[in-house]
């Protein structure tokens, strides 16, 4: 271990107005006005009129799921909240036991005029 780095961290890359300037990988070095507008131009792409995320999400999952696997999963779910249900009533139910078992005990009820 003689590395000066020895027993530190990873060092992080600094940045300088050169790199700043370069702007992101894989893009063209740009100036602020157009980066500005390259950006929204790519944010307009991404909110237009074509097909949303959820829609372009479910159009991938039909493409490679058979609707028959689809309903399983449904059906899996449904019964994973029967199981949370069935859990919460358990406990409801022990809960509501133990106050009808502390009720039992010799307390006096006094009425305030």
């Amino acid at each position: 271990m003689t590395d000066s780095t020895a027993g530190r961290g990873a060092r992080r890359p600094r940045s300088s107005r050169r790199t700043a300037a370069l702007g992101s990988a894989g893009m063209p070095a740009l100036t602020g006005d157009e980066r500005v507008a390259e950006l929204e131009a790519r944010l307009d792409r991404l909110e237009g009129d074509g097909p949303g995320m959820r829609d372009r999400g479910r159009a991938l999952i039909r493409k490679v799921m058979p609707a028959e696997a689809s309903h399983h999963f449904r059906n899996a779910a449904r019964e994973q909240l029967l199981g949370f249900r069935a859990i919460v009533d358990f406990w409801i139910r022990r809960v509501d036991d133990m106050d009808a078992k502390a009720g039992d005990d010799d307390r006096m009820t006094i009425e305030v005029e």
